[in-house]
């Protein structure tokens, strides 16, 4: 071991992440976007000392990952060489251009894939859109930081920047045990047979689960990692929803998160018609002793539960939280040491173990003192589950956001869920002693929440045995006219000309993953990133496409369950 760094496996917590990271090492899902705008003066000296510092303060955001005969160690950096922060000046540019490349910049740094193996799995991106206006970009990967840390991370980096502009010395607590202290604690136990009673507990709890969802599409498509792939809403609750909750929730001695999370089942159960529910959710394996560590402490257990419609909510709610405080009681098993336990029993048919994750989200924010800072939802990709709910309740008020895979869900069907879970939410609030079959609730969702995958083509879409007309100079055939739409759609300027070259018409490489994606989707799944890039002219990259490509042959592989990327904001 060289006397700057330290080594030790790599922790339990962290093993699904790695893999994941190790069969899709381009893919940024699990990447972890924070993005603001600046409105003021902005000092990047000042930041770029802010960050190295939190760096410096925090060993699991010095650490890099690697494969060896023993297994996967990460090495801990004792004295880490500063990193940079990455400036884009937009200044000189024209309003328009500006706006279109400060939406490519934002979309860039918050989905470049980290490279575990050499680097920091974080990064800073400061976009100077004006004199007055910077655009932060804060990026950590999950294998290092879950929900909880990055509140630690911006709390802190916000203290530093104000003090070197005061030029005084920052207020921060003392700094944390180090991650490797936490990560030692869980392989000991593991090691030792401390978990043993949880085992037993999850192989019963578990078998022959399979994770519940929400209808949509029944074989969802391959991914196209990089690709931007998700659909993010956020649904506030009104007031008079939030007060009707905060008010159910103290007469039934429970929290406002269960009942979401058992609303949440009751409208899978309505809309699949199985009762039996199986939604992952975050927990913190965070003691008083790591309260203020960085890295990857955030764990997920499984939430199974019967769900019967001729009963109460009010009945389902009190199972379903016995329920959720046994999983709690026995969440010190890491869910990858879970998951494997049920394969290794034969307990596992092979689904998914999680589809649907549900969870409480940390509470954080970024604070630089000066001018006016507002926080803005970045545009990411796909992870491993359909869905991730993130539910934000703060002092002022309750949010739940939703995170579709759009390999799953259309965005029409993901609005129309959205709506009915509220509405479905309302009903349940209002009447929780009445049974749920009786409520009206599978016509809240058939009214609200529209086919979540139709198998009509998509609008401009090509059935896949339509063949293309024969090219006519200056024409478009049909497969070059549905193409020339999609390009526009993304890019954002007309598509006219056959020989119109996409990365000339302003299509960059983040564009190019949304292009391929809908390609894949609405002409041919013989598109490819590749196949773009080498042949950027419409009609060349269009000739190259096998239209009647049997969609259905194509990979429908899944990845094995693992850690959310919203693991730990409980």
């Amino acid at each position: 071991m060289d006397s700057l760094t330290d080594t030790l496996p790599i922790g339990p917590l962290q093993e699904g992440i790695w893999l994941f990271w190790q069969l899709n090492p381009t893919s940024p899902a699990y990447s972890m976007p924070e993005v603001f705008h600046f409105d003021g003066d902005f000092d990047t000296e000042a930041a770029e000392f802010a960050f190295n510092e939190v760096i410096r303060r925090h060993e699991a955001l010095r650490t890099t990952f690697h494969e060896t005969d023993s297994g996967v160690v990460q090495v801990i950096d004792r004295d880490p060489e500063p990193v940079p922060v990455k400036v884009v000046d937009l200044r000189g540019l024209s309003p328009a251009v500006r706006t279109e490349r400060m939406q490519s910049a934002l979309d860039a740094a918050a989905n470049l894939p980290f490279d575990l193996t050499a680097e920091p799995a974080i990064r800073l991106t400061a976009i100077q859109v004006s004199e007055s206006r910077t655009a932060l970009v804060l990026v950590a990967h999950h294998i290092v930081c879950d929900g909880t840390s990055m509140t630690i991370v911006l709390d802190e980096f916000g203290e530093l920047y104000r003090s070197a502009r005061r030029g005084t010395p920052p207020d921060l607590q003392p700094i944390a045990p180090g991650y490797s202290t936490f990560a030692k604690r869980q392989l000991s136990a593991l090691a030792d047979g401390a978990l043993k009673e949880e085992s037993a507990y999850w192989r019963d709890r578990l078998a022959g689960v399979t994770g519940s969802a929400l209808p949509g599409a029944d074989h969802p498509a391959t991914r196209m990692p990089g690709a931007l792939n998700t659909y993010v809403v956020s649904t506030p609750l009104d007031d008079g929803l939030t007060e009707a909750l905060s008010a159910y929730a103290r007469r039934a001695r429970s929290t406002p998160f269960a009942i979401l999370l058992c609303a949440m089942q009751v409208v899978i159960a309505a809309a699949t018609g199985d009762g039996d529910q199986a939604v992952g959710t975050a927990t913190s394996g965070r003691t008083p002793t790591f309260a203020r560590t960085v890295g990857m402490l955030a764990n997920m257990v499984v939430a199974r539960s019967r769900i019967d419609m001729s009963r109460t909510f009010a009945d389902t709610l009190e199972e379903l939280s016995l329920d959720l405080m046994d999983a709690i009681d026995h969440q010190d098993l890491p869910f990858s040491r879970m998951v494997a336990d049920l394969h290794d029993a034969g307990l596992q048919p092979g689904a998914d173990v999680v589809r649907t994750v549900f969870s409480a989200g940390a509470n954080g924010a970024l604070k630089l003192g000066e001018g006016r800072l507002s926080e803005v939802v970045a545009r990411t990709v796909e992870g491993p589950f359909d869905l991730v709910v993130d539910c934000d309740m703060a002092p002022s008020g309750i949010a739940l956001d939703w995170e579709y895979a759009l390999r799953t869900y259309s965005r029409e069907a993901a609005d129309g869920y959205c709506a009915a879970y509220l509405e479905i939410l309302a009903a349940l609030l209002h009447r929780p002693d009445a049974a749920m079959d009786s409520l009206g609730l599978t016509g809240i969702l058939a009214r609200v929440a529209p086919s979540p995958r139709s198998d009509a083509p998509s609008p401009g879409a090509l059935s896949p045995a339509a063949e293309p007309d024969p090219p006519a100079d200056g024409l478009l055939t049909s497969v070059e006219g549905v193409v020339a739409g999609i390009w526009s759609e993304v890019i954002g300027v007309p598509v006219h000309s056959p020989h119109d070259d996409f990365f000339e018409l302003g299509g960059h490489s983040m564009m190019a993953g949304d292009v391929v994606a809908l390609v894949r989707k609405r002409v041919s799944r013989t598109a490819t990133l590749r196949l773009l890039f080498g042949h950027p002219q419409l009609r060349d990259f269009c000739s190259l496409l096998d239209v009647g490509a049997d969609p259905g042959r194509a990979s429908n592989a899944r990845e094995d369950s693992r850690l959310p990327r919203s693991a730990g904001t409980a």
